[in-house]
């Protein structure tokens, strides 16, 4: 006891010197520049409503594309990967939050050995058998045998606040693991609806291609008859037999389109292929205009932006563990239990009670220049954690600008298409009509047809961008994830 005491006296001021020294304190908060309004087309957005502040089940209300995206989310296997990763944060987490207590592990051991005589040990356990004063139960058996049973712990003491900042550190990559996972699901439910709108578009293609198709079919039958009676010739017959060919080829190439989409499909959900149920393109809504919010809505709403946040927390942290491995450490360590050469005398026995009880200083001397790198090493992560965010927040701002000029462009576009459809389905009448009288030749009717089934698919195409920006929007807004 007297020693323990002595070694409290000479160290406890050493450890009150080294706590007066504190590491210096890493950033806790973290901002950021962004603008406070969307300008777009020279036009500034002040929109306090937001579609991120809305789940996914209240922004995609098909019934068809909810049971699709549930599916995806429940199967998905990236997204199961990424809930794994959680799992790993939560160990790491508690692990960290338990590394801070005394670490006590149970010992329990026997072992028999014999010295040689000509060795200390032997001739010191002879030795004392031989002394007056050594009672018959204490003498020293020889093989020497040795029992011994209890417990051991160690303890450090966090002087500097390293085992606390890795219990932050550990928060902050669970909560980083937690936003990559929320990014992961953005991204798959915006996959599954831009490949549910791109079938529902290719369904509306293949439809139009097949009435296209049956109008080209009567064209040509029409060309035969007048080649029969003289009217017509073999030429205007082969142009019309062409442009027919023609589109039923573009037919068999958007049904393989079709077929290699649901298959794309297929693997975002993470089952085997069927027949998912959809509507018609008519049916399908289309926001009349889009809710973005404020920029500043991006850094609490995007997953990846809160993700980055995060990760720059903790590679913070990282610098200060760094540092504080220029400083000593101290250790607390002992032991209690029962020790004794003979089994019988091993419990129950007062004089079998052995403890040991002490205390340790480690500080670096000749490998300073080892944890030098490793300080530097974890400053430019830290800078790079922190040049990653400003590129994602930039990023983020960025593509919710050009998805709004995307949208709003394309509304102007889809109507104008949808008046040259109405224009070029006029023309295919007029020259059908005008060529059974003779009023015009093969070409104005090829021509004709052409152009509207060019305007009509042009037309589907249009209204599944939209559709699909408005999905991408979605995503780039953050998902709903609050």
């Amino acid at each position: 006891m007297n020693t323990y005491k002595s070694f409290i006296y000479i160290f406890f001021p050493l450890i009150l010197l080294f706590v007066s020294c504190k590491t210096q304190q890493v950033r806790e908060g973290i901002s950021t520049q962004i603008p406070d309004n969307y300008l777009v087309a020279e036009q500034t957005i002040q929109d306090s409503s937001n579609w991120a502040l809305a789940g996914w089940k209240e922004f995609f209300k098909d019934a068809h594309l909810q049971n699709l995206i549930e599916t995806g989310l429940e199967n998905n296997q990236d997204v199961l990967k990424t809930l794994q990763n959680i799992r790993i944060a939560q160990a790491d987490l508690k692990r960290a939050r338990l590394g801070r207590l005394p670490e006590i592990n149970g010992i329990a051991g026997v072992y028999s050995r014999r010295f040689g005589e000509y060795t200390m040990d032997g001739v010191g356990n002879t030795d004392s058998n031989l002394s007056p004063t050594v009672p018959e139960d204490k003498k020293i058996p020889d093989p020497y045998r040795d029992f011994i049973l209890g417990a051991e712990f160690g303890w450090e003491i966090d002087v500097w606040g390293r085992l606390n900042m890795r219990r932050k550190q550990a928060t902050a990559q669970y909560l980083a693991s937690v936003e990559m996972t929320n990014h992961t699901k953005t991204w798959l439910i915006a996959e599954i609806a831009t490949h549910y709108y791109h079938l529902i578009g290719l369904d509306e293609e293949i439809e139009t291609l097949l009435s296209n198709i049956s109008f080209q079919e009567q064209a040509y039958e029409l060309g035969k008859s007048l080649k029969a009676t003289g009217k017509d010739s073999q030429l205007s017959l082969d142009q019309f037999e062409g442009l027919m060919l023609n589109s039923k080829g573009v037919l068999v190439s958007k049904r393989r389109e079709r077929q290699n989409v649901i298959l794309s499909l297929s693997r975002l959900l993470g089952t085997y292929p069927e027949n998912y149920e959809r509507p018609p393109l008519s049916e399908v809504d289309i926001p009349e205009a889009v809710q973005v919010g404020l920029p500043s809505d991006l850094l609490r709403l995007r997953p990846d932006i809160r993700q980055g946040e995060n990760q720059l927390r903790a590679n913070d942290l990282e610098v200060g563990i760094a540092r504080t491995a220029f400083f000593p450490s101290f250790r607390l360590f002992g032991m209690a239990g029962f020790n004794a050469f003979e089994f019988s005398k091993l419990f129950l026995n007062p004089a079998s009670t052995a403890y040991q009880l002490g205390a340790g200083l480690t500080a670096p001397l000749f490998n300073r220049g080892q944890i030098r790198a490793a300080y530097e090493s974890a400053k430019a992560n830290q800078q790079i954690a922190l040049l990653d965010y400003e590129q994602t927040v930039l990023k983020s701002y960025l593509e919710v600008l050009g998805l709004v000029n995307d949208f709003s462009t394309l509304e102007e576009e889809i109507q104008l298409k949808n008046d040259e459809v109405i224009v070029q389905r006029r023309s295919v009448d007029n020259a059908g009509t005008m060529f059974k009288v003779g009023y015009a030749d093969y070409l104005d009717v090829i021509n004709a047809q052409s152009r509207s089934l060019e305007s009509e698919l042009d037309y589907i195409n249009l209204k599944v961008a939209q559709l699909q920006s408005t999905v991408k929007l979605y995503r780039a807004l953050g998902g709903g994830w609050q």
